[in-house]
């Protein structure tokens, strides 16, 4: 459960120049993936959640035949990979009650990797040690914000993100978290 604190949280925010660069961050972080890991994903709509999601799939070794594919009908999608992933999208739920009648808690954060689109909508549902990425429109090109959770986040997350290179420059700051942003659905 994510604790309400109005205050800034420690972000680190990164320009990805488009839709390749999206796929190859979200391969870079699929490769250092662990078991148990959540990553929740939020951003308008087209903003490259489900790319992102595609490249995290990729990096998690999901076989090239398996097709990622956002789940916003579906809600969740399995696929087999080096580590069992668990593809959801709370966009169409309701209430966080809906996804916690499908189990949704008992699944998430407890084996395998979970990637959660739309996580802002609950992020009551998530556990604490969840990373959350943010991306936004900026031209032809991505904004990338990452808070690194609110459970030991810094030391679980800091030396497994990229180092700055041809993709990805990190910039560090503090912003409200997502979960606390107004949202506009």
């Amino acid at each position: 459960m994510i604790p309400a604190s109005n205050e800034p949280w420690s972000v680190v925010s990164a320009v990805l120049d488009g839709h390749d660069a999206t796929v190859r961050f979200g391969e870079w972080l699929g490769r250092a993936c662990v078991d148990g890991d959540v990553l929740a994903l939020c951003g308008p709509l087209a903003a490259g959640k489900t790319t992102l999601a595609q490249g995290l799939a990729r990096g998690l070794e999901v076989p090239p035949a398996q097709r990622v594919r956002s789940p916003t009908f579906a809600l969740c999608n399995e696929y087999p990979g080096r580590l069992p992933v668990l593809h959801a999208d709370l966009y169409r739920l309701e209430a966080a009650e809906e996804a916690e009648d499908l189990g949704f808690r008992e699944q998430v954060g407890s084996h395998g990797v979970a990637i959660i689109e739309w996580a802002d909508r609950f992020p009551e549902i998530l556990p604490l040690h969840s990373l959350w990425l943010r991306l936004d429109h900026d031209g032809e090109r991505r904004r990338l914000r990452v808070w690194l959770g609110a459970e030991d986040g810094d030391s679980r997350w800091v030396a497994r993100l990229p180092a700055p290179g041809v993709d990805v420059e990190w910039s560090r700051g503090t912003e409200l978290a997502p979960w606390e942003q107004a949202s506009s659905y």
